[in-house]
């Protein structure tokens, strides 16, 4: 779980979104679609948001409720670590209505804290599907008032998003398991620490073992490129290939311990992302766990319906409605 905790703790998004608008928060027909929910329930309504990270969903519902007079009190529940406020404090706006939430940190929806017949309405943006499913729906469906609801949106095991996942965790796993980039990157800077005070910068640039060493790292970071050379891997090993580029670009007598950490960062960082692509994808619902889960929620004496739910021609995720 720590490297969900880091995530969004340091990431400074609001979602698992975190490339261009859609990190600080959600747009569009996603946005659509969780409005005409919050537009459907009661004021006033007790809503969870399962898995909420950052709060991108309950600050969705923060500003709906606010707009149509719904006065909702809302809650944000998520396994990892997280301090929605403080993680966004560079967006004091964001953090002021995040402040109005309130969040639970490193508790699991399988031992939610709330009490039975309390909430009218469980809501998650890929934050459901990571849970134990038998035990977490027990939790949800004893806590949900008569006649409540959840409403899940979860990844789809055929998304675009799953199958360019895929693709990264092979990239990053060649990279860091096969590939000696990164270990060639810390010769080179442990090298610099120890010439550098010798020969100053003008001879550290004119050294024979430096000229060697960046020669192999520079054919290293094509090959890498060469055999990630499909659509779907070149944004992933492009990452990685700049995140090293970078560290060493920096190295100068003064800087050389800032980038043994940023190395060091960067690595942990990658290692890390890999291991959140990892439980997305185990996490993903094929359509056999759809027909599981609804066998649980119809045994359990509740309603079910799910669609796919589609966004720019792609099975982006299926959209879960659980009626107690």
């Amino acid at each position: 779980m720590e490297h969900w905790s880091k995530y969004w703790q340091y990431s400074g998004v609001l979602n698992s979104f975190a490339e261009g608008e859609a990190s600080s928060g959600y747009t569009g027909a996603l946005k659509q679609h969780w409005e005409a929910i919050f537009a459907a329930l009661p004021n006033a309504a007790a809503v969870v948001d399962i898995g909420t990270g950052n709060g991108a969903l309950a600050l969705l519902a923060h500003d709906y409720s606010k707009a149509n007079q719904k006065d909702f009190n809302l809650h944000g529940i998520d396994a990892a670590k997280i301090d929605p406020a403080a993680a966004l404090k560079q967006t004091p706006a964001v953090a002021k209505k995040l402040k109005a939430i309130q969040f639970h940190s490193e508790i699991f929806i399988e031992k939610a804290p709330f009490k039975d017949a309390t909430v009218d309405a469980y809501v998650s943006q890929f934050g459901f599907e990571y849970a134990d499913r038998k035990q977490a729906l027990k939790v949800i469906l004893a806590s949900l008032k008569e006649k409540g609801s959840a409403h899940f949106m979860v990844h789809n095991a055929q998304s675009g998003l799953v199958k360019n996942s895929t693709a990264g965790i092979e990239v990053i796993e060649s990279v860091l398991t096969d590939s000696p980039l990164f270990q060639l990157a810390d010769l080179y800077i442990d090298l610099a620490r120890q010439a550098i005070p010798q020969l100053g910068e003008k001879g550290w640039q004119e050294f024979s073992h430096q000229k060697v060493l960046t020669q192999s790292i520079q054919w290293i970071m094509r090959e890498l490129q060469d055999k990630f050379s499909k659509q779907e891997q070149q944004v992933w090993v492009n990452d990685i290939v700049r995140r090293v580029a970078r560290t060493l670009e920096r190295v100068a007598g003064s800087t050389l311990e800032d980038c043994v950490k940023q190395l060091a960062y960067e690595y942990h960082s990658v290692n890390d992302h890999k291991q959140r692509l990892v439980d997305q994808n185990n996490a993903a619902f094929a359509k056999k766990d759809i027909t599981a889960l609804q066998k649980l929620v119809e045994k359990a004496g509740a309603s079910f319906t799910a669609e796919e739910f589609s966004m720019h021609d792609d099975s982006f995720g299926w959209a879960i409605t659980i009626q107690k």
